[in-house]
């Protein structure tokens, strides 16, 4: 009798050991918020866990829900215009991320910066803007609004005579990569623009339907 109830009690406290760290084991929802630097909201941006990229990103709004271990330490964002941003979870189950402004490392001391010269030219697959410096600018759209041919309201971007599928904002190329939000980009890093509309933006496909605004830097 003495040795079934031990065994009983054995039985017991591997159940509930079990049962303690399958909970310890239980996933921790962490959500939030990815704004630029002038705080509007970044889609596309990937969410990243202890230095490893997931397959999760932040929907139109800038938000995120993910699913994280106990152990994991840091929850990160990135982009490819600021990179990588890594914030501590510390038993947090919000948390929001303020990317800083682009600045890109090979970024030239300015010598040229009291010039603000725009040169416009048209060419075969669109409106092409050259500049040497944008340093007259506040930020990104202030200066889309000079390039012809684009509407700018706040940070609403649209490109004239173009068909609208669904939202009227363009498709957005940094540097050769289709971006999700330009807000961080700082207009004097900005060695030209090109606005492709029509059968020049059909490369794009479906995506260049409302225009497509080619970004280079420096």
């Amino acid at each position: 009798m003495k040795l079934k109830l031990f065994m009983l009690a054995i039985i017991s406290f591997t159940v509930l050991a079990d049962a303690s760290a399958q909970k310890n084991n239980k996933k921790i929802t962490i959500t939030g918020k990815v704004t630029d630097y002038y705080d509007n909201p970044v889609s596309g941006a990937l969410i990243m866990i202890d230095g490893k990229t997931t397959s999760y990103k932040t929907n139109i709004k800038g938000l995120y829900k993910i699913k994280i271990k106990p152990d994991v330490t840091q929850i990160g964002v990135f982009t490819t215009i600021t990179g990588e941003t890594q914030e501590a979870v510390n038993g947090r189950k919000v948390i929001n991320f303020r990317l800083g402004k682009f600045i890109p490392e090979t970024a030239s001391d300015q010598a040229d910066k009291g010039k603000t010269g725009v040169t416009e030219r048209k060419n075969k697959q669109g409106q092409d803007v050259s500049g040497k410096e944008y340093t007259s600018f506040s930020d990104i759209y202030e200066m889309l609004g000079t390039v012809p041919g684009v509407s700018v309201s706040g940070t609403s971007v649209s490109v004239r005579g173009t068909q609208t599928w669904g939202s009227s904002s363009p498709l957005f190329v940094l540097n050769g990569t289709v971006v999700g939000s330009i807000s961080s980009i700082d207009p004097s890093m900005v060695k030209s623009i090109q606005v492709l509309k029509g059968p020049s933006a059909s490369i794009y496909g479906m995506q260049g339907a409302n225009g497509v605004i080619v970004i280079q830097l420096k």
